[in-house]
């Protein structure tokens, strides 16, 4: 039976900051309250009743069961507003699909274990052959949630590096289905995105789509495969993190993670 002890819906951060890891001195366990954007499908979504499912969720719930000293809070958020949390002590741990940055990790603790590995490439119209790579984007169209997610990074870093021939970047937060009829009949060039979600967006709007998959360096412009937990940079953080490492070490050795990984995904892409 899993511990953790409520979902909050939550948009943007609340006005009360946690100074850490609340421990209740009756039980010893120490309550960790967890930020996660709760999307998109399948790694998470909120049901009609409030309640929150998709693999991160499942993912921290297993996580929970393996650890008797904590137990574990989720707060669903928009997605910068995780590391907002992070920074401020409201949020001890930062869940959704997040890959390592350079800056990222300058600020916060990664896992030493991921829990995820991504197939990055790009989405094109079916039997288009003029996008076969990274070095054909310049002059394209995309599209792109402004929310600090790979698809917009790597489209800005492109575009600073490649000034005479960007992107023609369209930030918007338009739903899948409409982008991907877009890709469909021509109006859009490309977008970004794991074959994972390529996969299931087809199964979802029976669209046909090429997804060019990239070789391992061309993957790790856009975003590392990888992706983990992610803790403040202070010594709770460091405790924290030990602990959640031994418990995903706990669920690689016993299956549980490609379990979780086959249930969600219909594959396993865990490790």
């Amino acid at each position: 039976m899993t511990r953790i002890m409520a979902i909050a819906l939550a948009i943007g951060l609340a006005a009360s900051v946690f100074a850490g890891g609340k421990k209740e001195a009756a039980s010893g366990v120490t309550t960790i309250t967890v930020g996660t954007a709760g999307l998109p499908v399948p790694y998470g979504w909120v049901n009609p009743d409030g309640t929150l499912d998709g693999y991160d969720s499942a993912v921290i719930a297993a996580v929970d069961e393996v650890l008797p000293q904590y137990t574990f809070k989720i707060e669903v958020t928009e997605f910068p507003s995780i590391f907002v949390g992070l920074d401020s002590g409201r949020y001890q741990i930062g869940v959704n699909n997040i890959s390592w940055r350079k800056e990222r990790e300058e600020k916060y603790l990664f896992a030493k274990n991921h829990y995820i590995y991504n197939n990055t490439g790009i989405v094109v119209r079916k039997g288009r052959t003029d996008i076969r790579g990274i070095s054909d984007l310049g002059g394209k169209t995309d599209i792109a949630t402004p929310d600090g997610a790979f698809p917009q990074l790597f489209v800005e870093e492109y575009n600073e590096t490649n000034p005479d021939n960007p992107i023609k970047i369209t930030y918007s937060d338009e739903d899948a289905l409409r982008i991907y009829q877009k890709i469909v009949d021509g109006s859009l060039d490309f977008i970004l995105s794991e074959e994972v979600s390529v996969t299931l967006r087809e199964r979802e709007f029976g669209f046909d789509v090429d997804f060019i998959s990239l070789p391992k360096g061309e993957q790790e412009k856009i975003q590392n495969p990888k992706s983990y937990f992610l803790f403040p940079r202070t010594p709770e953080g460091e405790t924290i993190r030990a602990a959640v490492d031994g418990a995903l070490e706990t669920l690689i050795a016993n299956g549980k993670l490609r379990e979780l990984s086959i249930k969600y995904f219909g594959s396993d892409i865990s490790q």
